[in-house]
C-alpha cells in the first residue's frame, strides 16, 4: 500500500477529513479486516465524521466507528481501544452497555503487569471508565491524579476535558464540576500608557489580585509604557506565561512606545522581552506611526487568547488599565478599541481604573503610515498535478477544466473584493478574516476538476494596493503557505487562525499544526 496509514491520520488531523478516507479506501485499509492497526485508524476517521454529523448520519458512523475499534480490539486488545468501543456506545444512547464495556476497561488496567501508555494516559482513562460507569466522584478523583502526573500537559488535559465534556452532555449531565481540572485561563492584557513609573507599585495590588483570582497562567499582549509594563511585570511575577505581540520590530516599537514615556520604562520592557515564552513581530513597518499595524498586533494578542482558551478547554479574559474619562472604556481610543472587540466575543472582561499621570504624546494629528497600505485577508487556490504539464497538456486542461472551475468561483456570492491572478491559480482578496474564511469553506464545498485536488492557503496582514493589484512581503508568506498546503485542507498563518478566533464563529475550529521554516501554520476546519 502507497499511502501509510500515518500520513492519513495526520490528513485527518490537519482538516482534510474527506481526503483521508478517500485515501483511507483507496489503498483497501477499509477492507483490511486483520489489520488492528488500520481498523483503529477506521474507527478513528469514522468518528471524527460522527462528530461533524447530525441525526441518522451521526448515529451510523458513531455505530460503525464503534465497529471498528471493537474488531481492532478483538485482535489486539488494548485499554485505549476498548475505552473507545464504550465511549462510543454511550454517546449512541446504550449507557448500560457503555457501563459494562468501561468495566471491562478497568478490570485490565487493574490486570495489566504493564501498559505502552503514559501514567497521564493510564489514570485519564480510569477516569474516563469510571464516568462512563456513572460515579462523577471517583471519575474526578482520577482525573485529579491524572492531571498531577503530568501537570502541564494542558493539551493531554484539554483532550480529555472535551472528551468527558461530549460524554457528560450527551448524558444530559451537569459538567460544571470539570470546571476544577480545567487548564488556567488566558488572558489578554491592554491599557494606558499615561502611568507614571512612581505609580506602578501602587497599581500592582489590584492586578496580581485579580491575576490569581482569574487563575491566569497564560497572557497576550504589547509591550508599551505603562499599563502594558506593569501587566507583564505581575504576569511573570506570578509564574504564567508572557506571550508578547509587537506591532513592529522590537527596537522599532521600543523607540515609538517606550523610551519616550522614561528610560526606566525602557529598562523594564528589555527585562519582560527577557523573560517572554515568546515575542511575536507581527509587521516589519518602520518610520511611521502605522495605526494598522496596531490594531493588528491587537487583534491577534486577544485572538491568540481566545484560541488557546479553546484549546485547551479553558476560560479567556480580559484586563484594561482604563483612565476613568468618559465613555465606558475611557479616554484611549486603543485601549476602547480593544474593549469594544473582545465584547464581541463574549468572553469576560475586568477593568480597573487608574488616573492618567503622566503625559501621552498623542498620535492622532500627524502623518501616519502609508496611503497604498491596506489589513487585507489572502486567500491563495491552486489546482495541484498542473506543475508537471507541458505546454500543450496545460493549455488543454486550461480550456477545459481550470477556466470553467474559476469561472464557477467568480459566480460563488460574497466574493472577494480583488480577484486576481496568481500563477496557476487565484488570489483572492477580502476586506476581513471571516469573510475570506467562509469563502474558503464555499471553495471546499466544489468538486475540482477530476485529478485536481484544491489548494486554499490563507494569510492575514499589511499589503500595499497598487493600480494593477497588490505587492509586498505579505503574498511571500501567503506563497510559503500554500506550498505547504495539501489538497482539501485549509491552512493558514497564524495571523488568519487568531484574528478568526475573535469572530466567535462556531463553524469553524483552528488547530495548530506548528512550524514550516519561518511560518506558523494552522487548519482552519
Amino acid at each position: 500500500m502507497a499511502t501509510p496509514l500515518p500520513f492519513i491520520t495526520t490528513l485527518a488531523r490537519s482538516g482534510a477529513l474527506d481526503r483521508a478516507w478517500a485515501l483511507f479506501e483507496q489503498e483497501g485499509y477499509d477492507n483490511a479486516t486483520a489489520d488492528p492497526a488500520a481498523l483503529a485508524v477506521k474507527g478513528r476517521l469514522l468518528k471524527d465524521k460522527a462528530l461533524r454529523a447530525a441525526g441518522d448520519e451521526r448515529a451510523s458512523w458513531l455505530s460503525a466507528s464503534e465497529e471498528a475499534y471493537a474488531a481492532a480490539d478483538a485482535l489486539a486488545p488494548e485499554p485505549w481501544l476498548l475505552i473507545n468501543v464504550a465511549t462510543l456506545a454511550g454517546l449512541q444512547g446504550d449507557w448500560g452497555r457503555a457501563a459494562s464495556t468501561a468495566k471491562v476497561v478497568l478490570a485490565r488496567l487493574d490486570d495489566a503487569v504493564s501498559i505502552a501508555e503514559t501514567p497521564y494516559y493510564i489514570a485519564a482513562t480510569r477516569a474516563e471508565a469510571h464516568l462512563l460507569s456513572g460515579d462523577s466522584a471517583l471519575a474526578s478523583a482520577e482525573l485529579a491524579e491524572a492531571i498531577a502526573l503530568n501537570p502541564e500537559g494542558w493539551s493531554d488535559h484539554a483532550t480529555t476535558l472535551r472528551q468527558f465534556g461530549r460524554i457528560m452532555a450527551a448524558r444530559g449531565d451537569d459538567s460544571g464540576w470539570l470546571d476544577a481540572h480545567r487548564p488556567p485561563a488566558s488572558l489578554h492584557f491592554a491599557g494606558h500608557l499615561g502611568i507614571a513609573e512612581r505609580d506602578a507599585a501602587v497599581l500592582r495590588p489590584a492586578i496580581d489580585a485579580f491575576l490569581a483570582e482569574a487563575r491566569i497562567g497564560f497572557a497576550y499582549g504589547a509591550l508599551a509604557a505603562g499599563a502594558d509594563i506593569i501587566i507583564a511585570e505581575a504576569v511573570l511575577a506570578s509564574g504564567a506565561e508572557l506571550h508578547v505581540y509587537l506591532p513592529t520590530r522590537q527596537t522599532e516599537f521600543r523607540k515609538q512606545s517606550v523610551v519616550p514615556y522614561g528610560a526606566g520604562w525602557a529598562e523594564r520592557y528589555d527585562a519582560c522581552l527577557e523573560l517572554a515564552t515568546e515575542v511575536h513581530e507581527v509587521t516589519t513597518v518602520s518610520g511611521d506611526y502605522e495605526p494598522m499595524a496596531t490594531a493588528l498586533a491587537a487583534d491577534m494578542a486577544m485572538g491568540a487568547a481566545v484560541l488557546n482558551a479553546r484549546q485547551l478547554e479553558s476560560k479567556a479574559v480580559q484586563l484594561l488599565i482604563v483612565d476613568g474619562g468618559p465613555g465606558p472604556f475611557g479616554t484611549g481610543a486603543s485601549t476602547a478599541r480593544d474593549g469594544m472587540t473582545w465584547q464581541t466575543t463574549g468572553n469576560s472582561q475586568k477593568q480597573i481604573p487608574w488616573p492618567r499621570s503622566a503625559p501621552v504624546a498623542p498620535s492622532a494629528g500627524r502623518i501616519e503610515g502609508r496611503a497604498d497600505r491596506r489589513l487585507m485577508a489572502l486567500i491563495e487556490l491552486q489546482l495541484s498535478g498542473l506543475d508537471g504539464l507541458d505546454d500543450q497538456s496545460f493549455a488543454n486542461v486550461l480550456d477545459d477544466a481550470v477556466t470553467p472551475f474559476f469561472a464557477s468561483i467568480a459566480a460563488l456570492p460574497d466574493g472577494p473584493v480583488m480577484n486576481l491572478p496568481r500563477g496557476a491559480g487565484k488570489l483572492l482578496c477580502f476586506d476581513s478574516v471571516p469573510r475570506a474564511a467562509a469563502f474558503a469553506r464555499r471553495l471546499h464545498m466544489l468538486d475540482p476538476p477530476d485529478g485536481h485536488g484544491l489548494i486554499v492557503a490563507g494569510h492575514y496582514g499589511l499589503i500595499h494596493v497598487i493600480k494593477d493589484g497588490v505587492i509586498g512581503p505579505s503574498l511571500n508568506l501567503l506563497s510559503a503557505i500554500s506550498a505547504a498546503t495539501l489538497p482539501g485542507t485549509f491552512i493558514v498563518s497564524e495571523a488568519f487562525a487568531t484574528v478568526m478566533s475573535l469572530s466567535n464563529e462556531q463553524a469553524f475550529s483552528a488547530t495548530d499544526l506548528g512550524e514550516r521554516g519561518a511560518v506558523h501554520l494552522y487548519s482552519l476546519q
